[in-house]
């Protein structure tokens, strides 16, 4: 019997197969004005593939070289691509595919283009920290799906260390690390990993040690940058950070979302910003933003919110755990709210100030309100609701405790344990499910009640035996 993490997809061989998986998800955002819809639990399984092409997406560019450019090369599938092209790289052999001639650049005329892979642990596209990566000019999604994107590294206007799009990006089952910007002068750096004008989408995505630094301007997003709504499920953010020279805003070291955000079944860990080191939700759009079944853990501002900072819009904050963060500024080191938020069966607890000395886990606005039930949040200098508990949570160390992204274990005997509500129908805690199958999972309820949190205290980590090879 093999022991298989609990959020794997099967192999991307076939591509018919793969195909099935990939486009599930990525065919609903395919317009950049769409909006992907709230996601209260993980997607179902797939079971059977689509006709192939799928509806709505042109033919298909195979990759046959892993060479840096000439036939048969991405960089010229790319460059030649026409609208909402495939691009298939899922039968090459080599793993990695060396850039030494620039980023990859499309044209507008493709204003949405795939980039599909055979898999995020198969295939690496390196940028040798030259220059970008990718760059995508169209006006719809650059999708990326069962890859990985490396050494990323720019310095000039806009954004983008690894990735920029002139509309939206859709990525899933992939790895994007190592990815630095520098802005040159009075320029902004938006994006260290990510830019986008438009919406990104993260699923089932990896964002690690990725930078964006401004020499004498404003910087954001240290992973991601997205000038519209954020949607980021199943996925880990983590190692990333922006800074600048001091005087201007270094805002979101994992995640600055300028307008709505939704962030399910994540953790954002080991980020830094001046404010909001973990995420930045500026939120200017007319939607109540939300962050559920996630774990905030480790990050740091210098300045307020080491965890999250929420500025215009309502916020929905459930079933989530916000630990461990830090903050130069003691009033809230694990979340600063500066908007209406909705707070429902979350932990936050154990953040502090860079001194060490005990800082406010929640803190922001006096002029907000706070609503919910079914909490742990041990100090705040905003009123919480009357039946907030204010204990130790009893948390484990932060690490892999199955499923795709690390979380805080409840300990045995913590106050959590089956005091908190699942008021959103949730059907998994953040540790989520296996996607080869819908039998499996960490149930959200499990005992005489849900817990609080993101971690479900005994709920199963199922052993089983499975014929795929995960990405």
């Amino acid at each position: 019997m093999k022991r298989r993490n609990l959020v794997r997809t099967p192999s991307l061989r076939p591509l018919a197969a793969g195909l099935a998986i990939a486009f599930a998800g990525c065919l609903a955002v395919a317009d950049a004005d769409a909006r992907p819809q709230a996601m209260l639990a993980p997607p179902r399984a797939i079971t059977a593939a689509p006709n192939f092409p799928p509806p709505g997406i042109r033919g298909t560019i195979v990759v046959t070289n892993c060479d840096d450019s000439g036939p048969g090369s991405l960089r010229e599938a790319y460059f030649n691509a026409v609208d909402q092209e495939i691009i298939d790289l899922s039968e090459l052999t080599c793993s990695t595919i060396s850039l030494t001639t620039g980023a990859l650049t499309d044209s507008p005329s493709a204003a949405g283009v795939v980039l599909f892979g055979p898999g995020k642990y198969d295939l690496t596209i390196d940028g040798g920290n030259s220059n970008r990566v990718i760059v995508h000019n169209g006006s719809r999604y650059l999708q990326l799906i069962g890859l990985s994107v490396t050494g990323g590294s720019y310095t000039g206007p806009y954004g983008g260390g690894c990735i920029y799009s002139y509309s939206g990006v859709f990525a899933a089952y992939a790895n994007i690390s190592a990815c630095s910007l520098s802005s040159s002068g009075a320029d902004h750096a938006f994006g260290g990993a990510i830019y986008a004008k438009g919406n990104v989408v993260a699923q089932n995505v990896r964002i690690t040690g990725s930078t964006a630094h401004a020499a004498a301007s404003d910087s954001a997003g240290g992973a991601i940058w997205a000038g519209g709504s954020a949607n980021v499920i199943i996925s880990t953010i983590s190692g990333n950070s922006v800074s600048g020279d001091g005087s201007h805003y270094a805002r979101g070291g994992g995640l600055f979302a300028l307008a709505d955000a939704q962030i399910r079944y994540s953790a954002f860990a080991g980020n830094t910003a001046d404010t909001g080191g973990g995420i930045f939700l500026a939120g200017a759009a007319t939607d109540t933003m939300v962050v559920g079944n996630s774990t905030i853990s480790g990050n740091h501002a210098r300045g307020a919110g080491g965890g999250l900072y929420s500025k215009y819009r309502p916020l929905q904050l459930s079933s989530s755990t916000i630990t461990a963060n830090t903050a130069v500024f003691d009033s809230g080191a694990g979340a600063y709210l500066a908007s209406d938020t909705d707070i429902q069966s979350t932990i936050i607890s154990g953040n502090t100030s860079q001194n060490g000395s005990q800082a406010s886990d929640l803190g922001g606005d006096a002029r907000i309100t706070i609503t919910g039930a079914n909490n742990l949040i041990v100090a705040s200098t905003l009123p919480v609701p009357p039946d907030t508990i204010a204990a130790d949570p009893m948390l484990g160390p932060l690490q892999d405790n199955g499923g795709f992204s690390v979380t805080h274990a409840l300990l045995p005997g913590s106050p959590a344990i089956d005091h908190g509500n699942d008021v959103f129908g949730a059907i998994f805690d953040q540790r989520g499910f296996d996607d080869t199958t819908t039998q499996f999972g960490y149930e959200r309820l499990v005992g005489a009640g849900p817990d609080i949190g993101a971690f479900e205290f005994g709920a199963p980590d199922h052993i089983f035996v499975d014929g795929f090879e995960g990405l």
